[in-house]
């Protein structure tokens, strides 16, 4: 079945199942036959976070991260890390009795490291309903498929295909839309990997009320949202179209964020999504503190990333009172750190590749249709970074809004007509 991906697909398609397989209860047999895979996509999600911070010198620390953040439960951490040691991402590991306390790390490019674990997946010799899971998260994240087309154009075994739904809709890597002829299957990885194909889609395809939220979108990017004021957009993030982080209020409402990522570089949208999550976990973070952060509402949100992208600063903003909140949105990203400056702190990001490319675009998202202004002030920065919220990626905001559909099938029959005949745009 993934005889026709190559290793790079292979690896980022085995990060795609775990992201998926974070809506499933760990401990449900639901999840059980794809294990193996699963590590492997816990693997990258480890190695994404770490890579270009050289030495890890606390362990423990990074797994109370990677368990609260990434969903790696604490009993995969070991394997994971196993896992990465085995494909020469990481090595120096240096263990107390059954933990490991620190080791290096040398975690190749995005490219590098899905062809790697790729390989590592494939020396495993998964099981044939693993090899089917991948080539249809894959075949589904190019353009939609008719349910009853999907068995012969993969060669699936027919008596693995109620299993394979069942997995796939259970964690919403496969989500369907009923049209006249019958249902019609995609993955939300269709609407993540192709944004201007699917806002185009919406636009030409949708309602009316879709011109007019999704320029709403492109006009402050990290839109939140609600399904009174735009039940068009809110539909299409429940379905998987439209890309929405999601952190808690400090009214204690989990709030999205809708956007529409365009950007120039289209491996951001495969290959080197981890770069692209990061800034959605960012634009969400300062959009939050932007319009619900109280008494002291934050403003010029890019205007604080331009200052925390500052090398004249240190890559940091000045000393304040608040004590240092461990599991803030942006630390456990491991975006930012708090350091400590007598009883204070001072927020610093850590400086790697990804990070920096990531605090640029999402400020690049935010300045989109708005306009740039100068440094922010080290109060307004303060308040924005100090939110404590709990983050959900886009995939788990599909999952949460399971439920919260506003518009019925057949106001996407023409858009997935089209889209289904992807090869002819």
């Amino acid at each position: 079945m993934s005889d026709g991906l190559d290793d790079v697909r292979v690896g980022l398609r085995c990060h795609d199942v775990h992201n998926g397989l974070r809506n499933v209860d760990p401990h449900s047999a639901t999840a059980a036959p794809l294990a193996d895979t699963r590590i492997v996509g816990m693997a990258a999600s480890l190695a994404s976070l770490i890579r270009g911070q050289d030495v890890i010198s606390d362990s423990e620390a990074l797994k109370s991260i990677v368990v609260e953040e990434l969903d790696i439960s604490p009993w995969a951490f070991k394997e994971a890390i196993g896992l990465l040691e085995q494909a020469g991402m990481i090595d120096d590991v240096q263990r107390r009795g059954q933990k490991i306390v620190s080791f290096t790390e040398t975690v190749p490019f995005h490219q590098d490291l899905y062809q790697r674990l790729g390989g590592t997946w494939r020396d495993g010799e998964p099981s044939q309903l693993e090899q089917e899971m991948l080539a249809v998260v894959d075949r589904l994240a190019f353009s939609p498929v008719p349910a009853e087309e999907m068995e012969n154009e993969l060669g699936l075994d027919r008596g693995d295909v109620p299993r394979l739904l069942e997995v796939g809709k259970a964690s919403d890597l496969i989500k369907g839309v009923s049209l006249i002829d019958g249902e019609v299957l995609y993955s939300p990885f269709f609407g993540f990997e192709n944004p201007d194909l699917l806002t185009q889609l919406l636009q030409d395809h949708g309602t009316g009320r879709f011109a007019e939220e999704l320029a709403a979108v492109r006009n402050h990017q990290g839109l939140p949202f609600n399904e009174v004021d735009y039940p068009a957009l809110a539909d299409a993030v429940s379905r998987g179209f439209i890309a929405a982080p999601t952190v808690l209020r400090p009214d204690k409402v989990e709030q999205s964020f809708a956007t529409l990522p365009y950007l120039p570089d289209k491996t951001l949208l495969t290959v080197r999504k981890a770069v692209l999550e990061k800034a959605l976990a960012v634009v969400a973070c300062v959009r939050c503190g932007e319009h619900f952060g109280g008494a002291t509402k934050a403003h010029a949100p890019a205007r604080l990333l331009t200052a925390l992208l500052d090398p004249n600063r240190n890559y940091s903003l000045a000393p304040h009172g608040s004590h240092k909140r461990q599991y803030q949105v942006l630390y456990k990203l491991q975006i930012v750190d708090f350091i400590p400056s007598g009883n204070w702190v001072y927020p610093k990001l850590i400086v790697t590749d990804d990070n920096v490319e990531a605090v640029r675009l999402a400020r690049d998202l935010l300045t989109y249709g708005e306009p740039m202004e100068d440094r922010t002030g080290d109060d307004t920065a303060k308040d924005l970074l100090s939110l404590k919220s709990p983050y959900q990626a886009p995939m788990q905001t599909v999952s949460r809004r399971r439920e919260k559909k506003t518009l019925n099938d057949r106001e996407y029959r023409a858009l997935m007509a089209t889209a289904m005949g992807r090869a002819a745009l």
